[in-house]
């Protein structure tokens, strides 16, 4: 008889298995690492390698989807591509798109000879990058304080909510001083942490990530990249580093990932401040 006892208490002092959230981009799984701390696994669904602008699942993607205890994840406007796999879903989720208080962004694109400046991407289309909004991460820390409680650690949302405003603060501080200097971006995905922060919409080279701009086009944004003085060109993974140089020879490039993919492993708002704000202002400082 001791043996099965022996099991049995074996099993029974044996540590739960720690709880596996999903977050759709690396971002938003930092939050949730910076939440929960200890007591869930976090895993992010894309890997370094794949781009969510149209990103392929391989079945252990949808496999690691369709089996976490809780998925966090965007919304079906902003991620299309897992839009279908979560209406397959049976376990709970969250989307920042579904909570009230979130901040989105939207508009025309910059043609770049008009002498305005304009957000990217078309008319009525809406700009994904919803995380790279301080207050949009607010919101949803503050949504799992009201969904998940109970698995929350003591003392969160507080704390991360706490140091996510030291952050905010702090990349603003460091900002503050360059929020009138031009900058050159590919494509723009930095709206929502331009705006946040305060910075000048940037000039933008192209809407589509794989195109570049026609002759004409060209010769007109050089022309203004000389006529503002712009001396830095803020470069994400999938820029023409070639086109940007050719545009502005004097520039100095910061390569920034806005999706932290360098990054993983990061908490939130050090990613933030200490790595997205900080090559904002190594790049814009005279």
């Amino acid at each position: 008889m001791r043996y099965p006892i022996l099991a049995l208490l074996l099993v029974l002092s044996a540590p739960l298995s720690a709880r596996t959230l999903v977050a759709s981009v690396e971002p938003l799984a930092m939050a949730l690492r910076d939440l929960y701390g200890d007591t869930a696994e976090v895993e992010t669904l894309l890997a370094p390698n794949q781009s969510p602008h149209n990103p392929m699942l391989s079945p252990r993607q949808m496999l690691r989807l369709r089996q976490a205890d809780l998925v966090i994840w965007l919304g079906a406007q902003a991620e299309p591509a897992v839009a279908d796999l979560m209406a397959r879903r049976d376990g709970p989720s969250v989307a920042l798109l579904s909570l009230p208080d979130i901040t989105r962004r939207q508009g025309g694109h910059d043609h770049g000879d008009d002498g305005h400046e304009h957000d990217h991407h078309h008319q009525g289309q809406l700009d994904p990058h919803l995380w790279l909004d301080p207050a949009n991460v607010a919101a949803l820390a503050r949504a799992l304080a009201k969904r998940d409680d109970a698995a929350l650690p003591a003392g969160q949302p507080g704390a991360f909510l706490a140091e996510l405003e030291r952050a905010t603060g702090a990349a603003r501080e460091r900002l503050a001083p360059l929020s009138d200097q031009a900058w050159l971006s590919f494509h723009n995905p930095w709206g929502y942490f331009q705006q946040r922060l305060g910075l000048r919409e940037p000039i933008t080279v192209s809407e589509q990530l794989g195109a570049g701009p026609g002759s004409r086009r060209f010769v007109a944004l050089a022309e203004r990249v000389e006529r503002e003085v712009v001396h830095c060109a803020v470069a994400e993974p999938e820029a023409q580093r070639a086109l940007l140089a050719r545009l502005c020879p004097d520039c100095r490039r910061v390569d920034l990932d806005p999706l932290g993919r360098d990054h993983p492993g990061s908490g939130y708002g050090a990613w933030l401040d200490g790595v997205v704000a900080a090559g904002f202002q190594r790049c814009l400082t005279p």
